[in-house]
């Protein structure tokens, strides 16, 4: 049951990340496509189609290599031009009615001009001021645009293109497209071929076709939809984290007073432990004096025999002084460096005549090595105390 349980509440999760998993595929589609539309027009409507006037014959360029379209606004209806054009303009792959009014050579005026270079900073008043010696017009009856072109910095000069049409013919120019349901995004002229941003009569105020109130409703919400979603990513694993951390503060909280209690049994169990092995450390750190009479019995030769037997604490170790008789004082001192009991033997004061014919009388010091500890055994496996009878 506990396996059905489980896979009866992972159903729910399941179902809940495809639909999050379509979710974001379709914004992201919806996010492309926006975007796609949007990049012709931040490289400077490149991507919208061109419309040419000839008399009341309004040209389209379409893209691919296709022969360009022709339509006779004399020969059509208002409401049939206009679904014509629509036509034509979603046959050039632009869906959103957008069109790039391109003036004839005979319509407007490019020419270059140069101009100090001091006047850089404000270029576009001095035009102004100066169009009616630059040009045939004045400035309020035309539109213009410009883009520099050279700089001589030796000279002092500025050398610019200037794009100059009337006024009057481009409000009809646009006031025409606009009647037949196009969105005008920039006025283009035939000789803005250089290299550079392309230049576009059209003031600054009107570039770009205002949108609708249906589009700027989408894109707000794509852009809410952005924020929430930035803020989401931002504030979601911060919450997933905080709730972690307040779902783990008991178990660590529960573990941390299981390790004190243990660190606290542990320093008890080991404090007495020390205690119930101080007396054998005691015990077990030195060999008893009956051991050091059975080694000096087993090693000293037959003709020797001893007066004195000494064990004492000297510093943290014990030492071991014998007196007595023997043939050799120095053979005895080879012997007990021999033993694994002693070690350092040395003569301490002066060797003197034995009592017995070819004797000496010795007094040799030795230190006692310490006894090496038994293994420690484990509590639990310890035998427990044998009861008094």
């Amino acid at each position: 049951m506990a396996a059905s349980s489980d896979a009866m509440a992972a159903r729910p999760r399941a179902g809940w990340r495809v639909r999050l998993d379509a979710f974001w595929r379709w914004w992201a589609g919806e996010i492309g496509a926006f975007a796609r539309e949007r990049f012709p027009k931040w490289r400077g409507v490149a991507g919208v189609p061109a419309v040419t006037f000839e008399g009341d014959v309004l040209v389209v360029a379409l893209p691919g290599g296709q022969p360009e379209a022709r339509l006779d606004l004399a020969a059509l209806d208002p409401l049939r031009a206009r679904a014509e054009l629509r036509s034509l303009l979603q046959r050039a792959g632009e869906t959103r009615d957008r069109v790039r009014l391109c003036m004839r050579r005979d319509e407007c005026l490019v020419r270059r001009v140069t101009m100090p270079l001091a006047t850089e900073e404000n270029l576009e008043q001095v035009l102004g001021f100066e169009m009616d010696r630059l040009t045939p017009f004045p400035a309020g009856e035309v539109y213009f645009d410009y883009r520099v072109i050279a700089r001589d910095a030796a000279a002092g000069k500025l050398t610019l293109l200037l794009a100059v049409a009337r006024r009057a013919l481009v409000d009809a120019r646009l006031e025409r497209l606009r009647g037949l349901g196009a969105n005008v995004q920039a006025v283009a002229v035939p000789e803005d071929l250089a290299a550079g941003p392309a230049l576009d009569l059209l003031p600054s105020e009107k570039r770009g076709e205002r949108e609708s109130a249906r589009d700027r409703g989408i894109q707000r919400m794509l852009a809410g939809a952005v924020v929430i979603l930035l803020a989401l990513a931002l504030v979601i694993p911060v919450w997933r984290k905080r709730e972690t951390v307040k779902a783990l503060l008991p178990v660590v909280e529960r573990s941390r007073q299981e390790a004190e209690a243990a660190s606290r049994l542990g320093a008890a169990l080991e404090a007495q432990v020390d205690e119930y092995n101080f007396l054998l450390s005691k015990k077990y750190a030195v060999y008893p004096a009956l051991a050091f009479v059975e080694e000096l019995s087993r090693l000293l030769p037959d003709n020797t025999w001893l007066q004195q037997l000494e064990v004492r604490t000297s510093g943290k170790g014990r030492e071991v002084q014998i007196t007595g008789e023997t043939a050799s004082s120095s053979k005895l001192i080879e012997i007990l460096e021999l033993s694994k009991l002693f070690r350092n033997a040395t003569p301490r004061g002066t060797v003197t005549r034995g009592s017995t014919p070819n004797s000496e009388r010795f007094m040799i010091g030795a230190d006692a090595v310490p006894r090496p500890e038994p293994e420690p055994v484990p509590v639990l496996q310890a035998g427990s105390p044998t009861p008094a009878p």
